[in-house]
């Protein structure tokens, strides 16, 4: 009877678990606003910096620097001599609500100048648009691009968020962001996500724990997962309906109708080296909407590289282990190999 009330006691205490999410690695703010914080991961390199950016997508920055043999940065950190920085975004208030796509290009640009680009960036899913969106206009700031489960090419192949985009009317969307005070809430996209996956996180994730709620090694992996994936931030209204209706449902990256400075955005001008990375089983991005953007930049052919990784989810892309051991050596490898500089990465390839 004891040890059932245990049991029960530490399920509760799982699956209620939340805290604010960190980053694993030690680092040193570089930069601050209202609006973004960049962190620098080493002490003393030279050469291409390579700064990643991170989703906005209701969650946590950190996902990049999650855990020990779960972390971009440390991996980045081990195969290259780059000076490694990452992009924290901050949650949106209602005086940010305003925010436009403008401002996310022009908050990425303070970055690339803080970093002493031209830089090596690395775009994480919806961080990847926009760091499409920035090669295109700022092709000097850019030596490479590398992008991870990150949409391009918005409305290829289909899959979940399309069935829902091109469903729901933009007056539903505007109707979130009017209930969160010209914010969207990030309980809103979280809950989603999860009704994108229903069963998996109302049934089976709580089946699981339970079947494994005496494995301690088991629940300290959920307690760390949950950390990250239900800690919510607010993202700033304008440019969140700006890309449902511009990029996801018009899909006017692709077109050439998007503009942004004033500029139109035509992918055509990007010619760097640039390496793309998807998931076999991502239904979030699917591999096409990120491997169609191929067909609309000027890269030529023997500075294309592009992999499936297998097995892997969405997240996965980027902070699974099979992906940081196997796959990400490899793109670093090639695209450094490409920028002119002496890299470890280059040197084990």
């Amino acid at each position: 009877m004891l040890s059932s009330c245990l049991d029960i006691a530490r399920f509760i205490n799982t699956a209620t678990y939340r805290r604010t999410p960190e980053w694993f690695s030690p680092n040193t703010i570089l930069y601050e606003d209202k609006a973004i914080v960049l962190r620098k991961f080493d002490n003393g390199r030279t050469g291409v910096p390579l700064l990643i950016v991170p989703p906005q997508a209701g969650h946590h920055s950190s996902i990049a620097d999650y855990d020990q043999d779960q972390s971009l940065v440390q991996t980045c950190l081990e195969l290259t001599e780059s000076p490694v920085y990452a992009i924290e975004w901050k949650p949106s208030t209602p005086l940010r609500r305003d925010e436009s796509i403008d401002d996310l290009v022009r908050q990425l640009r303070i970055c690339v100048n803080e970093v002493g680009g031209p830089a090596l960036l690395v775009g994480l899913c919806q961080g990847g648009w926009l760091c499409a969106i920035y090669s295109a206009l700022y092709p000097m700031d850019v030596s490479a691009l590398i992008l991870a489960a990150a949409p391009i090419d918005f409305t290829a192949g289909g899959g979940k968020i399309q069935e829902v985009v091109q469903k729901m009317p933009i007056n539903f969307y505007r109707t979130l962001v009017a209930l969160g005070g010209g914010t969207i809430p990030g309980e809103y996209m979280l809950m989603g996500w999860k009704i994108l996956n229903s069963y998996e996180r109302f049934c089976s994730d709580y089946i699981n724990l339970w079947i494994n709620v005496r494995d301690k090694d088991f629940v300290n992996r959920v307690k760390k997962f949950q950390t990250w994936y239900e800690y919510t931030q607010n993202i700033s209204g304008k440019w969140y309906l700006q890309a449902v209706r511009k990029l996801f449902m018009k899909n006017q990256l692709i077109t050439r109708e998007l503009v942004v400075l004033g500029k139109p955005v035509d992918l055509g001008v990007i010619d760097c080296p640039v390496a793309m990375l998807a998931g076999e089983k991502d239904d979030i991005t699917l591999v096409p909407q990120l491997f169609n953007l191929r067909d609309h930049i000027s890269t030529a052919d023997e500075d294309i590289f592009k992999v499936v990784i297998p097995q892997a989810g969405h997240i996965s892309v980027f902070m699974g282990r099979n992906s940081l051991k196997h796959s990400w050596p490899e793109a670093l490898s090639f695209i450094l190999s490409r920028t002119g500089s002496s890299r470890k990465a280059v040197e084990a390839a």
